[in-house]
């Protein structure tokens, strides 16, 4: 006599049938398509004799769902969207391992698109995680108010939380406490007895450089000494190191300087700091000797630099969780209303300032 997964076995062949589908899950299993439809979609009122045949199936079968199409039928899947500006910035790969692990605790999947900057690639992206009626988004927003209408819109239908950069302030968002890191920062220099100049962020994000150029000069305010502010370009860019390196360049060969009377040069990242520190080099000085240098963020570069970078390291890991926090809130029924976190850090003193 033929049993079921006798048949199920004969019908198949990796030689002439494509992929396992939950029709030869039920097959084997010896029950209806749409038990096992059922069983993965909510499983309630199953028996547990029918679950432990579709469970064995699927071992045996090595059969996983199709998480979109789990998701078209439950109107939400547990999939969280993951938008991000770039993929190579140190920043985000720390996010999204936070985000990762602690979406894998919640029982969750992560998918990642990248916008590369550019509004037209973040809408598509979204639109793509609306598709696939992810559980929610956790956003880098473009610096842009292009897709302001379409954000509005996609808020109303899936919570996203936005992850360091956001375009109107109605949103939820989690990200560092740019402000007081940055006058933390200064503090500091003008506490050494430096007078510090600062060289900002290009504008790949909101508002992060504006409230660190805000940090600087309130810490300058209240030390009474006037604020000295490197001219900044409007085009925006990702190129950190080579956008410090030409400024900075520019500043020190123009005789402004000297002028100025700085001491210390306070950047708005590490990665500007990296250029700055070689921009100081090309022009014949030492940083750390003959001007100090400090950044913003830590990154595992910046205390193997030399000389060593003084920095402010961001609370990156728990940013992260708490994007992730921000969504499973809604998806628990928890009060969906604001969710709004600024986190601190703390001060790293190394040797180049």
């Amino acid at each position: 006599m033929k049993t079921a997964k006798n048949a199920a076995s004969a019908g198949r062949s990796q030689e002439s049938r494509g992929p396992v589908t939950m029709h030869d899950v039920a097959a084997l299993a010896g029950v209806s398509r749409a038990t096992v439809s059922k069983y993965f979609n909510d499983g309630e009122g199953l028996k547990p004799d029918t679950r432990a045949r579709i469970e064995q199936a699927c071992r045996e079968l090595d059969y996983v769902p199709d998480p979109h199409a789990v998701s078209l039928v439950r109107g939400r899947s547990r999939i969280v969207g993951v938008v991000l500006p770039v993929v190579n910035e140190p920043f985000f790969a720390e996010a999204l391992r936070a985000i990762e692990q602690k979406a894998k605790a919640l029982g969750m999947d992560v998918i990642i698109q990248c916008s590369y900057n550019d509004p037209a690639e973040e809408a598509a992206a979204l639109m793509t995680m609306r598709s696939m009626k992810v559980a929610g988004v956790v956003l880098t927003a473009v610096a842009s108010r292009q897709n302001l209408d379409l954000l509005r819109r996609l808020e109303q239908e899936m919570r996203i939380v936005y992850l360091d950069s956001f375009v109107h302030e109605d949103c939820d968002y989690v990200m560092n406490d740019n402000r007081q890191s940055m006058a933390m920062l200064t503090r500091y220099l003008l506490g050494r007895g430096h007078r510090p100049a600062y060289l900002g962020a290009p504008p790949v994000a909101h508002p992060s450089p504006t409230e660190r150029l805000a940090g600087y000069l309130e810490a300058m305010a209240e030390a009474g000494v006037a604020p000295l502010v490197l001219p900044a370009s409007t085009q925006p860019t990702w190129d950190f190191e080579a956008y410090g390196f030409r400024h900075v360049l520019d500043w020190l060969t123009s005789g402004a300087w000297q002028r100025s009377g700085a001491t210390a040069l306070a950047c708005g990242t590490d990665r500007l700091a990296i250029g700055a520190m070689s921009a100081c080099r090309r022009f014949g000085l030492e940083p750390g000797k003959d001007i100090a240098i400090a950044g913003h963020d830590d990154l595992p570069i910046s205390a193997y630099l030399h000389p060593p970078l003084t920095t402010f390291r961001q609370d990156v890991a728990a940013i992260g969780v708490a994007a992730m926090e921000c969504l499973q809130a809604q998806l628990d029924g928890a009060d969906a209303g604001p969710y709004r976190k600024r986190f601190t850090g703390g001060l790293v003193p190394r040797e180049s300032a």
